[in-house]
């Protein structure tokens, strides 16, 4: 046990042995101004029996920061000091909007309620809700498109996959290429499995509300290869499942440990191996935004927009492992000038009116035609 914990223990077996074991009576206002490491120690250890070692680890760091706040004067005197506390001291850094202040707000929230329920703290304590919540959280302001992590375009994921092999690593390239033509998330290549012919995803790697506590099965998964590059996914497939070569020895290490430390650290490895290339750099540098996850994005790209026949939104979500509604938010936003004229052309077999680069203004029409 760390020393933080160690400490936290000792504070609840001392507010145990003042209160009894289970205080749930109301608190004196000192009574709760000294009860707090005791409380944020229980909290921690009842969310420990249900939650991975990532999600502990950030929980922790959360609880610290309230800690901090809690210590800082003048002391937050109930639940909404303490969460506009908090968010003053701690979301400099932390854009609005996003999953890092949702998170973190979360967690303070369920620290309130379980004071409440589980200490006797009194209703003062109770967490800020909807509107006045929103407010701390903010909002996301930037374009939907912005919001997007980008796709590895077509060529791109082509040229990757040549840089690392003529890199001579190899190891890697199987790894991004697999992941890349099939359309994974990072930490799916934990989770491969060749079943009944095919290359398939066992369920447990995407854990949310949705797939919580449901008997899942796994999901096939199918090769979508660069135009021009026909068959390379299964070339890559083969390479694997005979052994001729394996991943790099880093990402195998933790997906050996993923049963006990869980995924995150599989798909963290990943990016790093990634972000130690300089062709990655190189994309990273033009593509704001760009993740490992670009990589199985790119593959929901060419479903739709590489070949002649586009996939359907139901069949590209059954293979990418989620909904058909989740499927057309991420990623039905891919649309720009460039696609939009091509998609058109395709269909009417039309070619340019005006050279590329020209814009056809009101001044450009000739006076009997404005």
């Amino acid at each position: 046990m760390e020393k933080g914990e160690e400490s936290l223990a000792k504070a609840f077996q001392l507010l145990q042995k003042q209160h009894g074991a289970t205080p749930t009576v109301s608190k004196s206002v000192d009574d709760e101004d000294s009860g707090w490491q005791a409380v944020i120690y229980d909290f921690i250890e009842r969310r420990r029996q249900n939650s991975r070692s990532t999600t502990m680890k950030d929980l922790t760091r959360h609880m610290e920061r309230v800690k901090q706040t809690l210590a800082k004067k003048p002391r937050p005197q109930s639940g909404a000091d303490l969460m506009r506390s908090f968010a003053r001291q701690h979301f400099k850094n932390c854009p609005p909007g996003k999953s890092g202040r949702i998170t973190q707000m979360n967690n303070v929230r369920g620290l309130l309620r379980h004071a409440i329920k589980e200490f006797g703290y009194d209703s003062r304590w109770k967490p800020l809700e909807t509107d006045d919540l929103r407010e701390l959280i903010g909002t996301d302001d930037r374009p939907t498109e912005d919001k997007l992590t980008p796709p590895v375009m077509p060529n791109d994921l082509g040229n990757l996959l040549d840089a690392l092999r003529d890199a001579d690593r190899t190891s890697l390239m199987l790894l991004v290429g697999i992941i890349g033509i099939y359309g994974l998330r990072p930490l799916e290549v934990s989770q491969l499995i060749w079943e009944d012919g095919h290359l398939k995803v066992r369920p447990g790697g995407k854990r949310n509300k949705a797939t919580r506590g449901k008997k899942q099965k796994n999901r096939l998964v199918l090769p979508f290869d660069v135009p021009g590059r026909e068959g390379e996914g299964e070339r890559l497939v083969m390479l694997w499942r005979t052994g001729t070569i394996r991943f790099p020895q880093t990402v195998l290490n933790r997906i050996n440990e993923a049963e006990e430390k869980g995924f995150k650290p599989v798909g963290d490895e990943i990016r790093q191996q990634l972000q130690r290339f300089r062709f990655w750099q190189g994309l990273e540098a033009t593509r704001s935004g760009l993740t490992p996850y670009s990589l199985g994005h790119g593959c929901a790209y060419r479903m739709h927009k590489s070949y002649d026949r586009p996939l359907s939104i139901r069949d590209a979500a059954a293979l990418l492992g989620h909904t058909p509604q989740e499927h057309h938010a991420s990623y039905g936003q891919w649309i720009d000038e460039a696609g939009l004229i091509e998609a058109v052309e395709r269909i009417t077999g039309a070619g340019r009116t005006t050279l590329e680069g020209d814009t056809l203004s009101p001044l450009d029409l000739h006076p009997e035609a404005a």
